[in-house]
C-alpha cells in the first residue's frame, strides 16, 4: 500500500468516526431521540400488553430478540447506509398515518392485534421518515423484520390442529395400524391421543419462519432463492409435525403404551423441532449462492437533508394521536343497563333442566345463565353472558363455544335458511373422547343489534366507541345433541 492510499483510507475512516459522532449532525440525532420518545409514548399501551405476550406465552418468547436483532442487522449495513443519500421521506406518511390509525381502532376496541401491527409497523415507518427512500432501501429486510414481534399465529392452532390429525391419520392407515378418528381424537387398540393445541406445530412453524427469513437474507443472494427458501421454510414445518404425530402413535403403538405417552411425546417434540431446524439449514446451505456479493457503496458520509415541514407534520400527527388515543381510553362510556336474559319471557312449559355434559368457557362475565329450552324431543341447553365492558370483553378468543379438554372441533355448518333478524348463524359440530357428538351456535347482541361473526361484533363495538356510547352486550349460546332441535330452539327464544 502506497502512501496515497493510506491517506485515502485514514481520510475515509475519519470520515466514519465522524459520521457518528452526536457533533456532526445533531438535528438527525436529536430528531431521531424526539421520535422515539413519541413512539414509546404513542404506542405504551401496546408495548406494555405485547411484552406480556411475549413473557407469558412461550410460543412468542422470541419476540424480545426481533428488535434488537433487526437494530443489528441495520448496524451490519452502516457503510451502505453512510454512503446512500438521505433525505427525510414524505412517503413515509403513507405508512405512518394508517399504522395511527390502526391503533386508535385497536385502543377503541381493545383489539392487541391491531394495536401490536401498529406499534411495529410504525417503528420502521419512522426510522424510513427520518433516513429517507435510498437508505431505508437498503435495510427493506430489517425494517420488514421487525414485524415479526407481533405476537401473531395463534389463529392457525385449529388449523394445523386439523392438519395434524388428518396427516397423521393418512399415515396410519398406510401402515395399517387400526383407528378410530372423532374430531381430534385419534383411538388405536392401546390407548387414544388428541392432537391437542400443543401438538398443532405453531411453535415449530413460527419458528422456522422466523429462522428462514433470517437465514435467507443472510445467506442466499438471488431474490428467487430467497422466495423459494422462505417458502419451504413455512412448508417443511407442517408436513414434519404432521410425521411427528404419526411417529409418536406409532411408538406407543408398537410399544403398548409403554413409551410415547404422557410426557415422552413432549421430550419427543422438542428433539425433533430440533431436527426440523438443523434440517431446514441443510436445505439452505445446499441451496446457498457461491458468489459474494459485490459491494459498491464507498464509506464516505453524505449528511442527512432534513425537510424541517415533513418532520413538523409528523411531530404534530404524532402528538395529536397520543391526544386521541388517551381520550378513547378513558372517555369512553362503558356502563350501560343490563338486559333481561334471552329466555326470560318464556313460561315453565317451555324450560326443563339443561344438560351439564357441555358447557362454554367464559371470561369474566358480568352476569351469566344457564337454561334448558324444551324442543319436541329433546331439551336443549341455553347459556346466557352480560358484558358490561368494565374489566372484561364480550368479543374474545377467552370466550370459547367448548372446553377443549372434553370436545373438539368436528365441522362447521351454516345455516341460511335459520336467521335472526337477517343474520345467518353457524352451527359447529363437536366431538367428544367417548365418541358422542354435540351442536352449537352462538351468537352476540350489542345495541339490540344481532352478529353472528365475532369481526363485525368487534367492528361494531368500535364503532360505538368513536360515538362514546356503551360498548356492553351479551353472548348467547345454543346446544344440542341432535343437530335439528337447533333451529327450533332458536325460533322459541325469538317467539
Amino acid at each position: 500500500m502506497d502512501k496515497g492510499d493510506k491517506v485515502t483510507q485514514e481520510e475515509k475512516t475519519g470520515s466514519q468516526e465522524q459520521s457518528l459522532s452526536l457533533a456532526f449532525d445533531k438535528q438527525f440525532y436529536l430528531s431521531s431521540a424526539c421520535f422515539l420518545f413519541l413512539w414509546i409514548w404513542l404506542c405504551w399501551e401496546g408495548l406494555v400488553s405485547v411484552i406480556d405476550i411475549w413473557y407469558g406465552n412461550e410460543i412468542f418468547n422470541h419476540g424480545f430478540f426481533i428488535v434488537p436483532g433487526a437494530l443489528y442487522l441495520i448496524y451490519l449495513k452502516k457503510e451502505a447506509l453512510l454512503a446512500s443519500p438521505k433525505l427525510t421521506s414524505s412517503m413515509s406518511l403513507a405508512l405512518i398515518i394508517p399504522a395511527i390509525l390502526l391503533y386508535a381502532i385497536g385502543i377503541a376496541g381493545d383489539v392487541q392485534l391491531f394495536t401490536h401491527t401498529a406499534t411495529f409497523t410504525l417503528l420502521p415507518a419512522l426510522i424510513w421518515l427520518l433516513i429517507g427512500d435510498v437508505a431505508a432501501k437498503k435495510i427493506f429486510f430489517p425494517l420488514c423484520f421487525m414485524l415479526f414481534s407481533i405476537p401473531v399465529g395463534e389463529q392457525l392452532i385449529p388449523y394445523l390442529q386439523e392438519i395434524a390429525a388428518t396427516g397423521s391419520v393418512a399415515l396410519l392407515n398406510l401402515t395399517g395400524i387400526p383407528l378410530f378418528r372423532s374430531g381430534l381424537y385419534i383411538e388405536i387398540p392401546q390407548g387414544r391421543f388428541l392432537v391437542a393445541e400443543a401438538c398443532s406445530g405453531v411453535s415449530f412453524f413460527i419458528a422456522s419462519f422466523v429462522i428462514g427469513s433470517l437465514y435467507a437474507y443472510l445467506n442466499l443472494h438471488s431474490f428467487k432463492r430467497k422466495i423459494i427458501f422462505v417458502f419451504i421454510s413455512l412448508i417443511f414445518p407442517i408436513v414434519a409435525n404432521v410425521v411427528r404425530v404419526y411417529g409418536i402413535i406409532l411408538i406407543a403403538y408398537s410399544t403398548d403404551m409403554e413409551y410415547a405417552a404422557g410426557a415422552d411425546h413432549l421430550i419427543y417434540g422438542w428433539f425433533f423441532f430440533a431436527f426440523v431446524i438443523i434440517c431446514l439449514l441443510c436445505i439452505g446451505e445446499f441451496m446457498r449462492n457461491a458468489q459474494s456479493k459485490v459491494n459498491d457503496d464507498t464509506a464516505f458520509y453524505k449528511k442527512v437533508e432534513n425537510r424541517n415541514s415533513v418532520l413538523l407534520t409528523v411531530f404534530f400527527i404524532l402528538v395529536a394521536s397520543i391526544i386521541w388515543t388517551n381520550w378513547l381510553m378513558h372517555n369512553t362510556m362503558k356502563e350501560s343497563q343490563q338486559g333481561d336474559p334471552i329466555f326470560s319471557h318464556l313460561s315453565n312449559e317451555h324450560l326443563c333442566a339443561p344438560s351439564k355434559e357441555w358447557q362454554p368457557i367464559l371470561n369474566e362475565p358480568t352476569y351469566q345463565a344457564t337454561k334448558g329450552i324444551q324442543t319436541s324431543d329433546e331439551c336443549v341447553t341455553v347459556v346466557y353472558a352480560w358484558y358490561d365492558g368494565i374489566d372484561n370483553e364480550l368479543v374474545s378468543s377467552l370466550n370459547r363455544s367448548y372446553s377443549p379438554d372434553m370436545w373438539s372441533r368436528e365441522s362447521v355448518n351454516s345455516f341460511n335458511h335459520i336467521k335472526i333478524a337477517n343474520t345467518s348463524i353457524e352451527v359447529t359440530k363437536l366431538a367428544s373422547p367417548s365418541g358422542k357428538t354435540r351442536f352449537v351456535t352462538k351468537w352476540f347482541v350489542i345495541n339490540e343489534k344481532i352478529f353472528s361473526s365475532d369481526l363485525k361484533a368487534k367492528l361494531y363495538q368500535i364503532y360505538l366507541v368513536f360515538l362514546g356510547q356503551p360498548v356492553s352486550g351479551s353472548l348467547i349460546f345454543v346446544s344440542s345433541e341432535n343437530q335439528e332441535y337447533v333451529p327450533e330452539a332458536i325460533s322459541t327464544l325469538y317467539h
